[in-house]
Parts: C-alpha cells; structure tokens; sequence
C-alpha cells in the first residue's frame, strides 16, 4: 500500500515501530518530559513564543477548531471568515453553531483570495479573522502577508487553521502575528490520526483569561494550568505522544527550511511530470506544498480514486460536493520519493486510459 493522501500519510518507518510498542501509564515524570520537549520543539516550529502557550488536545482538527472558537471568540466579537471550500465552511458551522457574530467571503473553488476581497471589512469594526489557510478541499494556498497585513492594519485577531500547511508550507506565528494556530498529528507530522494541538500568542492567552469559557473539555484554561506540569487535563493520544517524540527527533536532525524545501521539491516535480503527461492542474490560485489537485473535464475523478486504490493499493483523495468527479488531490508529505511519485504517475495513466477506453 502506498499513500498520497493528505492524513494519515506514509510514515516514516521509526515512527511506525512507536506505534507498535506499548504504552506506560501517563501520570508520570516520565511522560510529562516527553510532552514538555515536545510543547518545545513544535513550539519552536511553530514560531510560538512561548511553550506554555502550546496545548495538546485528545481530538481531530474539527474539535480543535471547535475548541478555538469556544475559547477564542468572545461575545463581543465579529468575525471574517475566509470560506474557499469544506474546511472554510467548517468555520462558518461552528461561528453559527456557538451564535457568534461573522461574514463570509465565499469564494468559488477556482477563485484567488485578492486584496479587492478584503477591502470592503476594512474599518467596519470587524475584530477577528478567521482562515484555513490551506483550503486542503481544492489545494488553495492564501497568501499569509495579504492576511497578516490585513489584521495588523485593522487591528484584528488572526486565527489560523494550520493543519494543513504546517511543515509543508512557511509558516511562522511570529512572524506573521498569528494569534491562534491549529495543527493536528495526522498532517506535516506525519503521526497517526487523534491528536491536535493549539497554540496562542502571549496577547491571545492574556484576554482569556479574562474571558471565561463556558465549555469543560475544552477549556483552555485548564490545559494552560496542567501543561505547566507537561500534562492534559484528560487522557491525552498517549501513543501519538510517543509517535511525535520519535518524528520531532527526525525533523530536527535537518533544518526546517531543509524539510520544506524537500517536500516542495516532490512537489514541483509531481506537477512538471503531471503536466509532461498532459494531465490538468488549477492554475486560477497559489498551491500548497502540501498537495496537488488534477482536473478531469470528462467526470472520472471518482473512479480514478477508486481503481487506483483496488487494482494498485496506490491511494490519492477525492473530493466531495460538486467537485466530486471532477477532482482529485495528490499529497506531497509523509514518507515518499521521486521512484514512488512515478510509480503513481505511471499507475495514473494506466488508470486513466482504462476509463476512457471503457467509456468509448
């Protein structure tokens, strides 16, 4: 089986011994180092300023945005929200959901976050803005410093959906004042599927503590006081703790603009091979490292997906919507080379005549 999907993703072969292991119990000195060089390495990643602001949540990247917006989005609060796609929307699900205030920039799949999108909300009294900055749906990559501009011009809190872009894409929470980052396990750091993490700028932390959260589970609050001990309130994905020990240790025997630069070269290589193979890639909008979405005209995106998977046990993401037959998303991350994108390029055009020939 070979994957390229976006999460959980090919991983590397010593994490993939972390995960056979067994576990100790957790309420120990022992897992508490592991958690507290954890918070400070990805901390440090992140460009988070401080590894108390880090906090580990036992839940996939929708309760971790979730949780953001229980903590984050105070009542007197109104929202943008940058919605390209499914995870966008999610946002928009969860502003609704919790009945805060917000507007949609809706944008069609196709369609390139501008500036022209974002002046209208200037001075309107806006104070939050919230963004999946890659719209892992269509394969959109925004542009950081059109949004960090933005928010500092006007005063705005910047949340950022970071899932997936972190560790595939530059990113920097200091750098570009973001002042709520989410990621997940399953993503750039290549663990198994259960664990997100949330981290805050030191202005961010100071207002909730003045702003109570009316959630149990969720509340950061508590997280903040229990990471100061290298513990979660709950029982925490212990074994993904241990998988993201082991993966920290093998990010950090390179620099991180060594690890970028290898999955942005996978990258850049899958689409000069894709479009020498005379497949279609969106053009309309900047792309992540991360992935590569490939446009049928003919509709057979779906069963691309599907033939690759039975016939070759080669994996690559669907989409859903109207999108469904239409398009198809290849990753970039996790543990594979330039041997396994042409054997999957290969597979591809096998597949694709195999569908066509059918349809004649």
């Amino acid at each position: 089986m070979k994957l390229f999907i976006v999460g959980p993703v090919q991983m590397y072969d010593n994490v993939l011994k972390i995960r056979e292991s067994d576990f100790p119990y957790f309420r120990t000195e022992q897992f508490s180092k592991i958690m507290l060089d954890n918070a400070k390495r990805l901390s440090s990643l992140l460009g988070c300023k401080s590894m108390q602001n880090l906090l580990f949540f036992t839940m996939s990247g929708t309760g971790a945005m979730e949780a953001t917006v229980q903590n984050c989005i105070f009542s007197a609060d109104k929202c943008i929200v940058i919605n390209g796609g499914t995870f966008g929307q999610r946002f928009c699900d969860l502003l609704d959901w919790h009945n805060k205030e917000y507007t949609s920039i809706n944008l069609n799949w196709n369609e390139k976050l501008t500036e022209e999108h974002l002046k209208k909300f200037e001075g309107k009294n806006y104070t939050t803005l919230l963004v999946n900055l890659h719209e892992t749906s269509t394969g959109q990559l925004y542009d950081i410093d059109l949004l960090s501009s933005f928010c500092k011009k006007n005063n705005l809190k910047l949340i950022v959906d970071a899932i997936s872009t972190f560790l595939a894409d530059d990113f920097n929470m200091d750098k570009y004042n973001i002042d709520a980052a989410i990621i997940s396990s399953q993503k750039g750091l290549c663990c198994s599927a259960g664990m997100s993490m949330i981290a805050v700028s030191d202005k961010l932390r100071t207002e909730l503590y003045n702003n109570k959260s009316k959630t149990l589970y969720f509340n950061f609050e508590d997280y903040f006081k229990n990471m100061e001990r290298g513990q979660t309130p709950y029982t925490p994905a212990v074994g993904i703790a241990y998988e993201l020990d082991e993966m920290l240790k093998l990010i950090n025997t390179t620099t991180i603009e060594t690890w970028l630069e290898n999955i942005k070269d996978k990258a850049s290589y899958f689409r000069m091979r894709a479009e020498e193979l005379g497949l279609k890639i969106p053009n309309s909008y900047n792309l992540s490292n991360m992935l590569t979405p490939l446009y049928f005209d003919n509709e057979i995106a779906s069963d691309v997906v599907k033939i690759l998977r039975d016939d070759f046990d080669i994996y690559i993401n669907p989409c859903g919507g109207n999108l469904a037959n239409k398009l198809v998303r290849v990753s970039h991350i996790g543990n594979t080379d330039f041997k396994d994108i042409d054997d999957l390029l290969e597979k591809l055009i096998i597949v694709i005549k195999k569908i066509t020939e059918e349809a004649v």
